[in-house]
């Protein structure tokens, strides 16, 4: 082992120790060391004058909870954390590090949290404090309870946001911010539709004229992707954002009650994102939910890119570079 290895591992372990407190009853007694992040290196090339960089990370599922929180929820959280074997705590301050280390903008897809508790809301005041990030929300994100089972809606939503909103440094449905001249546009899409507000606001965005990279948590339906899914992995539903009618039709009957598919929520999401698909100024499209690593082209000028589980330690580090 050479001395640079022996000073990271030195660290590593020194981390888990000073953080032992954020973990359940269970982990509180062993040590571990950090894995190593497994890094996706992306080029975009954008109408700006300079070069720079960003750590696109999503579903760190952050799921801890203390004695501020009730007893379901405590038991819940230690069930959840043995589901995320490489303790998503770590894997999120490990790519917060790298972020760190290369003076690179965090953007987050969305599945900070795995539910609502007070102690994944303090973490995530804790990580993002002072850091330069723009965060789009998840599904996850508004669970007052992780498998509630409850329909999602706006008013589930709105519910959840009472607690979480306050710990996140931008507006949980919607935030745009130009950086080095391009918008970056984070949007709910959570549950698989776009609220009417969000769509005329992003309308309101790309009226500005400059070039835009949105941020969503679920994917949004392309026909290589929704095939990925159901075909080349075998999933019994594409959870992307847009897809038809005719091709949620072998869905299971338990996910129409439980999502929006089906209403009048579907009609305007899949005009946005035909809208989307035709707005030239997209240059690409940031995403997570699905907790493995794909990059597809979504249309003619934008290319979409989603990250893998940050609690495995799947991150994307992007580099926007001057067009040609």
């Amino acid at each position: 082992m050479n001395r640079r290895e022996f000073l990271r591992r030195g660290a590593a372990l020194c981390s888990a120790a000073s953080l032992a407190s954020f973990f359940p009853a269970w982990a509180q007694d062993q040590t571990w060391e950090v894995p190593e992040l497994t890094i996706t290196s992306i080029t975009i090339p954008l109408p700006i004058e300079r070069e720079f960089t960003a750590l696109h990370i999503s579903d760190s599922h952050l799921a801890y909870a203390d004695d501020r929180d009730s007893e379901e929820k405590r038991a819940r959280a230690d069930k959840r954390i043995e589901v995320f074997k490489n303790h998503p705590l770590e894997m999120l301050q490990a790519a917060l590090r790298h972020a760190e280390e290369k003076g690179q903008i965090v953007l987050h897809t969305g599945d900070m949290i795995d539910f609502v508790t007070a102690k994944n809301l303090d973490l995530t005041r804790e990580a993002l404090a002072d850091r330069d990030c723009l965060l789009s929300a998840g599904n996850h994100d508004f669970y007052p309870m992780q498998g509630d089972g409850a329909v999602q809606d706006e008013e589930y939503k709105q519910r959840a946001m009472v607690d979480a909103q306050p710990a996140w440094p931008n507006d949980m449905r919607f935030c745009a911010r130009v950086i080095n001249g391009v918008n970056f546009v984070a949007f709910d899409d959570a549950f698989y539709y776009v609220a009417d507000d969000l769509i005329d606001r992003f309308r309101a965005e790309a009226a500005k004229g400059l070039p835009i990279v949105a941020m969503c948590h679920c994917p949004l339906y392309t026909p290589e992707l929704y095939k990925h899914c159901v075909e080349s992995r075998g999933d019994h539903v594409a959870l992307i954002v847009g897809a038809s009618d005719e091709e949620m039709a072998h869905y299971p009957e338990s996910y129409f009650k439980r999502y929006r598919w089906g209403h009048d929520e579907q009609i305007a999401t899949r005009a946005f994102v035909d809208y989307l698909r035709g707005e030239p100024l997209l240059k690409a499209v940031l995403c997570g939910h699905l907790h493995f690593s794909w990059q597809g082209q979504f249309s003619d000028t934008a290319p979409q890119y989603i990250a893998g589980a940050n609690f495995k330690g799947q991150v994307n580090e992007i580099t926007f570079v001057p067009a040609a």
